[in-house]
């Protein structure tokens, strides 16, 4: 006897396979929708090297006995090519460039604030947050040697991510960006941040903006969390500053991972205004899908250059860190590759 439910089933099959891909198709679009929020960055030809500017101003964390160094007596080892293929990428390797930039209404360009790689690995599941310090002085492709956030100034996220490339023999998969604004809107919807302060910084910040914060754990909002994260002046300088930033993204990413899966989406839409990157939709798609299906099992916090490994030095008017770049390489791909 033959089966007479064998078409009803394949007519039900076909007609549920139509409306997955039908589903499936509108959630792409949606989904593409959201991504298309996101920011592109200005399109702005990179400056002239007859224009290139030495910051001259920002020596205030250096102290006087800073020694005076000839910019030729800084010797570089050769820079890592690209297409010899030993830089640290690869496919079990995700590196996002995390930038903050602090551009005033009216600029074209500005300085990267904050320069933080952040190296997802697939194959163990490890998020290290890697800041690299602003001060530092490196050779800046087609350009002279000068801090690496003038690289952002002078040719945007490609002449960044081309100057650590070539001194670090990273690779860098693509760029966030965020600024002010942006960052303080991030941590109110989040309902603010606790952050514990310690003696030093609770009196900085109450004695510049009038608050009423005491040592120990407070819950900052986003404001309060900006001004926290950009302190200077107490401790030891930008070093410690840079750890600010990395426990600040951290706390970050706990309390995002903890939000319900509606929350999550909410804060989503109202952030990406706020953010600006150079990777295509596809690309962040791909990026998301294999963060949230592998999870985050660890994460850890380095800076760059290491204590030890750099000197400071005075060069061209501007108060410089003169890292050792054989050592600093090695670190830098030791904690990305491990």
């Amino acid at each position: 006897m033959k089966n007479r439910n064998k078409k009803p089933i394949k007519k039900i099959l076909a007609v549920f396979g139509v409306s997955v891909g039908v589903i499936a198709a509108a959630a792409g679009v949606f989904i593409f929708a959201e991504l298309s929020k996101i920011n592109a960055p200005e399109k702005l030809t990179e400056i002239s090297p007859a224009n290139e500017i030495f910051d001259t101003e920002n020596n205030s964390d250096f102290g006087a006995d800073v020694p005076q160094v000839n910019p030729k007596d800084v010797v570089w080892p050769s820079a890592y090519d690209p297409a010899a293929g030993n830089t640290v990428t690869g496919k079990k390797i995700i590196n996002i460039l995390l930038i903050g930039q602090d551009k005033r209404p009216g600029e074209k360009r500005a300085r990267s604030d904050s320069i933080i790689i952040a190296s997802y690995n697939k194959k163990d599941g490890s998020l290290k947050l890697i800041s690299l310090m602003r001060d530092m002085y490196l050779p800046i492709p087609g350009y002279s040697d000068n801090r690496i956030n003038s690289a952002y100034s002078f040719g945007g996220m490609a002449l960044l991510d081309k100057t650590i490339e070539n001194a670090f023999g990273v690779t860098i998969d693509g760029n966030m960006e965020v600024n002010f604004e942006g960052f303080t809107h991030l941590i109110d919807m989040l309902g603010g941040l606790d952050v514990t302060l310690d003696k030093a910084e609770t009196a900085h910040l109450n004695n510049k903006n009038g608050w009423q914060l005491v040592p120990g754990e407070n819950h900052l909002d986003g404001q309060q969390t900006l001004e926290y994260s950009r302190i200077r002046s107490v401790g030891n300088a930008d070093y410690e500053r840079t750890e600010r930033q990395r426990t600040v993204l951290l706390n970050i990413f706990s309390s995002v991972s903890q939000l319900e899966l509606t929350k999550k989406y909410l804060m989503l839409d109202k952030m990406l205004p706020y953010l600006t990157t150079d990777m295509k939709k596809e690309e962040i798609l791909g990026y998301a899908y294999t963060v949230l299906t592998s999870g985050v099992k660890s994460t850890a916090s380095h800076r760059i250059p290491e204590d030890g490994t750099y000197k400071p030095a005075m060069i061209r008017k501007m108060a410089v860190l003169v890292p050792n770049l054989a050592k600093n390489r090695a670190l830098l791909k030791s904690y990305i590759s491990e």
